[in-house]
């Protein structure tokens, strides 16, 4: 069972194909032009975020007192990798209009590496796991998965894949973050049991997992939560690298 993770680095291998991964992607939004410091080739890092704190709240990003997003980003909404300026850096996460900060702290970006923030609720209380991402490419034939459990009061779980009786990751609790497991590539489902008796909790039904690719997995939303609610217990499957 992966460690709980708190604002705390998770330091996997990085190397050289992933780093040419890096440099592929398409990112949506330049942190560093958002900058304005007019360097060229400064040494940069990578960020994603991800919202699974609530349907009520949206979450605004701030670094370095500069805000980051041109509005607030929704409970279940993924952010991809933005690059930043390395070095420690200051990210505050607040909810507009009540002016409460879910996270206000300083972290140290390094050259080439990526990173991810997940935003959680616990009983009302606002939690971000910050974790340093392994992005290696999947070995030939195969593809990467972590599952990320966001759910306060899911119990532990397990991860199935379709017809399997052994559990693809196993014994997970809220706020852990597994590292990427190696993955058969093709359709199936994803089923997620608790480990005291077995029983489903969620689903995702005829999955397509492709060669090359790099997934995160994440159990967010509330089992007290009405099944038909946008807060209601749910897996929901993220697409890291590549991006194609």
């Amino acid at each position: 069972m992966t460690p709980k993770i708190s604002i705390v680095s998770i330091k996997n291998a990085w190397n050289w194909p992933s780093f040419l991964m890096l440099l592929m992607v398409p990112f949506t939004i330049s942190c560093l032009d958002m900058d304005g410091e007019g360097i060229e080739n400064p040494p940069t890092a990578y960020v994603s975020f991800y919202n699974g704190t609530g349907a009520e709240n949206g979450i605004r990003i701030e670094v370095d007192e500069k805000y980051y997003d041109r509005r607030p980003f929704e409970f279940g909404h993924y952010i991809d990798y933005w690059y930043f300026f390395t070095g420690e850096r200051n990210f505050s996460f607040t909810i507009p209009g009540t002016g409460g900060q879910v996270l206000d702290t300083a972290v140290t970006l390094k050259v080439d590496k990526a990173y991810s923030f997940f935003m959680a609720d616990n009983e009302g209380e606002l939690q971000t796991l910050f974790v340093e991402d392994s992005l290696a490419l999947p070995e030939s034939g195969k593809a990467s998965m972590r599952l990320v459990h966001l759910s306060s009061d899911a119990p532990v779980v397990n991860l199935f894949k379709r017809d399997t009786e052994e559990p693809l990751i196993d014994t997970q609790a809220f706020k852990d973050i597994t590292d990427y497991t190696s993955l058969e590539i093709g359709q199936t489902d994803l089923i997620l049991k608790s480990t005291d008796g077995d029983t489903e909790l969620a689903r995702l039904n005829d999955v397509q997992i492709r060669e090359g690719r790099i997934y995160t997995l994440i159990l967010r939303g509330k089992i007290g939560a009405a099944d038909n609610s946008e807060e209601a217990l749910r897996l929901q499957l993220i697409r890291n690298y590549p991006n194609y």
